[in-house]
């Protein structure tokens, strides 16, 4: 066929356009909101929020082409050509418009993380594309069996509920053999599980295999038990490889791609994405340096990394980081990881963190803005009386506090003696 023929009849040339502007326009916001600046797997990941959306639009076109050629009568008629080259013929467009659509969402993902020169993550566009094929081909099956009358609707609406609901449901395998966990991926310390999009490509490969089965082979006898089987062998790996992944589909990024330089405070681990390196390094310097100073006891080494180790701490900061948003991020790994008993009961605790925060801000030389910024004026107010005793009371309120924070029958002791909150 024709490729102007092709397009001409296809219903993707009328539906694309619809998709493209419904991804845009009614759920832009959603797949921009939570991508993370410079770092093109966050882009790709976050751009998968369509996928649901485009897969259900391309299930409801490969409906409408099988139905339009059972009623053609065109695989009962005689012809050179095999039925799987028949179907291509009009599922190509159709699978052609969804790696359209899924395109805009990228671009609009990527336009807002900023990316600079790279490449999207490969594993994740494969999933995409494969789920796209196998959606377009059960529709076509469905369309084959049913007129469009019903097939359309049943493909749209049952091919929704596959792609969508499982990602808000609790059982967690679920949602990754349709990518359901993709566009959580990624944080700046965090790559794609390749387990959950193997996971993704496992089903939808066998789903879109055992489709090609049934279309090329419809008429031999074992054609059917051949594409269940296909069909259970599929999805049969795909759930065992899901067994363990966590609600998102997301790893620790390699350790090796973290830029580690030694400074007179401290070692500074940053992400290759952090746009202001030199800057963050010298000002982690500068709050480290003042820390120790006062007496704070700090890590040799202050990383990006996701899982930092026993002598290391987070540094809290995000790729485009100024030097105001150093000393937050300092602290933010200087405050002791919450006990187990912590989500199990009371915790009182957890009335230290934010006064204890907002000391080490203090102490770490943050603004009077960056302070009023990341803290209620309660807070700010009870900083800045611990600020002004005497540096032993300091230290000693700090090291109450902390130890408080790290159990769950202390109670922290946050008014300084003789003030009030």
């Amino acid at each position: 066929m024709r490729i102007r023929t092709m397009l001409r009849s296809s219903s993707a040339v009328i539906v694309l356009p619809i998709v493209v502007v419904f991804v845009l326009a009614a759920i832009g916001n959603d797949i921009t909101s939570w991508t993370t600046a410079g770092y093109w797997p966050s882009a790709t990941g976050s751009s998968t929020y369509a996928l649901p959306f485009i897969s259900t639009a391309c299930a409801a076109m490969g409906a409408w082409e099988g139905a339009r050629l059972t009623r053609g009568h065109v695989f009962s008629q005689v012809s050179v050509r095999s039925p799987l080259t028949i179907s291509a013929s009009v599922l190509v467009p159709v699978v052609a418009a969804g790696g359209i659509a899924s395109l805009a969402a990228l671009l609009l993902a990527a336009g807002s993380a900023g990316v600079g020169a790279g490449l999207p993550d490969l594993m994740i566009l494969a999933a995409e594309l494969v789920l796209l094929l196998a959606n377009t081909l059960v529709g076509f099956c469905i369309g084959r069996r049913l007129p469009a009358l019903i097939s359309v609707p049943a493909s749209l609406v049952g091919a929704f509920i596959v792609n969508a609901f499982p990602a808000s449901w609790s059982i967690l395998w679920l949602r990754h053999l349709v990518g359901g966990g993709l566009s959580d991926c990624c944080a700046l310390d965090q790559v794609v599980n390749t387990r959950a999009v193997w996971c993704t490509l496992l089903f939808a490969g066998g789903l879109a295999a055992a489709c090609l089965t049934v279309i090329n082979y419809r008429h031999q006898r074992l054609a059917p038990a051949i594409a269940l089987g296909i069909l259970i062998a599929g999805t049969g790996s795909a759930v065992a490889t899901a067994q363990g992944l966590q609600a998102d589909a997301t790893s620790p990024r390699p350790l090796a791609v973290l830029d580690c330089k030694q400074g007179p405070s401290a070692t500074v681990c940053l992400w290759p994405e952090v746009t202001h390196a030199s800057t963050v390094r010298s000002e982690t310097q500068k709050a480290v340096a003042k820390l120790q100073a006062f007496g704070v006891t700090t890590p040799s080494t202050f990383t990006m990394a996701a899982r930092p180790t026993a002598q290391e701490a987070k540094l809290g900061i995000g790729p485009s980081a100024s030097a105001q948003d150093v000393p937050p991020g300092v602290v933010a790994g200087l405050l002791p990881q919450l006990p187990a008993c912590a989500t199990q009961g009371a915790y009182p605790g957890g009335e230290a963190v934010a006064p204890v925060a907002a000391w080490l801000m203090l102490t770490a030389g943050a603004s009077e803005n960056t302070l009023a910024a990341k803290t209620d004026p309660d807070t700010s107010k009870l900083a800045r009386q611990v600020a002004s005793m005497p540096k032993a009371e300091q230290l000693r309120w700090y090291a109450i506090n902390t130890s408080a924070m790290k159990t769950c029958t202390v109670k922290p002791q946050l008014i300084p003696v003789g003030g009030a909150k």
